[in-house]
């Protein structure tokens, strides 16, 4: 069956399900493992969360911990080993003379920094 023909079934089924409105109804046993395994195969597949979500029609975090047991590839990235190695470059002269700009909230736009005021901005706001 075609991956689209699956999550529609699946989102057929959630929606026959008898008295099933609002948040923290259960849905049956059976149609949640179905649903995990259609996450845990779309989830090997490389697919975002969210995106299998929407397929389904179902929040990403819910189907993430229905499929918690079920799924043999890791739900989440890896945890980081340690620090990435990283190299301080002295900045380009063209970045000296006032190159940078800072676009913030709410429409701020500041234009024209040299480096000494953009770190001595940041500084500021950090």
């Amino acid at each position: 069956m075609r991956i689209e023909h699956q999550a529609a079934a699946i989102r057929a089924e959630m929606d026959q399900v008898e008295g099933r409105r609002g948040r923290g109804k259960a849905y049956p046993e059976a149609l949640r493992r179905r649903a995990a395994s259609y996450y845990c195969a779309r989830r090997a597949q490389g697919v975002a969360i969210r995106t299998i979500g929407i397929e389904l029609g179902l929040p990403g975090q819910t189907l993430q911990r229905w499929a918690a047991s079920l799924c043999d590839t890791p739900l989440l990235p890896p945890a980081s080993t340690g620090f990435e190695r990283v190299e301080i470059v002295d900045a380009p002269p063209s970045a000296r003379r006032g190159a940078f700009v800072v676009r913030g909230p709410a429409g701020l736009h500041i234009e024209g920094l040299d480096l000494d005021t953009l770190v001595e901005l940041l500084q500021r706001l950090g």
